[in-house]
């Protein structure tokens, strides 16, 4: 067998998991089956709400059983691990420092690949636990990169999308992302970011909203993990690969 074998750390939510094994497929350069990048997903729908802990509404902690996962993707072989869940990351130092394999920060690469096209502010839109951990407010900021979040009235729109319709399986409203990205232009950004895998679920594909550029973690995600798997990847050019 060859190349390397990645592990996605999954279940958070599993829709999102299974676009995300999607969009690896989509996006690499393949002519045959070997050609695509080797993965063990594990779809692990048990681990406590990353947002309800975050906001102090759970006292379960996800930490436990990411380091649980993320140790038996090891021991099964894999090379490198993938956590297609944006809200995770809040927990990324902890994960990581638990492994002797690289995670990819998901986060740090959106960041990354924002500041690579170019944008120099961005709205982000994301869970309320991403928002209150400041998540994408800190990876930005290494960059000079201004990072801007809801209001709490559209904060509160992002979450009906991400739990009332996409986390409970019923269909989105594919024009609410230019509603969504409307007010980030007001205050003048010049992209926004999906920053939740949902989100990606929802609105996967839109390259433009409300006159700005759509940035999508997700598919940041698969770029990344496409070339550290040593894979090509259809739209690798604008990935930095920092972590």
């Amino acid at each position: 067998m060859s190349g390397r074998l990645v592990g996605v750390l999954g279940g958070t939510g599993p829709a999102a998991t299974a676009y995300f094994l999607q969009r690896l497929v989509e996006r690499t350069e393949a002519h045959c089956d070997q050609d695509h990048v080797r993965t063990l997903a594990f779809n692990d729908t048990a681990i406590p709400d990353r947002t309800a802990f975050l906001l102090g509404r759970s006292d379960r902690s996800p930490l436990e059983a990411l380091i649980e996962d993320g140790r038996l993707l090891e021991a099964c072989g894999c090379d490198l691990l993938a956590l297609p869940c944006n809200t995770a990351h809040g927990f990324f130092d902890e994960l990581q420092g638990a492994l002797g394999i690289p995670v990819v920060h998901m986060v740090r690469e959106t960041a990354a690949a924002a500041s690579a096209v170019g944008l120099a502010r961005i709205g982000v839109l994301a869970t309320s636990g991403t928002v209150a951990a400041d998540l994408y407010g800190r990876e930005a900021a290494r960059l000079g990169v201004d990072c801007l979040y809801p209001d709490a009235t559209t904060q509160g729109q992002v979450n009906r999308v991400i739990f009332d319709e996409v986390k409970a399986g019923r269909p989105g409203d594919a024009a609410a992302l230019e509603r969504l990205a409307a007010p980030f232009r007001a205050v003048g950004c010049d992209g926004v970011v999906l920053g939740c895998t949902e989100l990606s679920l929802a609105f996967g594909g839109v390259t433009r909203a409300a006159g700005l550029s759509v940035v999508d973690a997700l598919d940041v995600l698969a770029d990344c993990v496409i070339m550290r798997a040593g894979r090509p990847s259809k739209t690798s050019k604008n990935l930095s690969l920092q972590n």
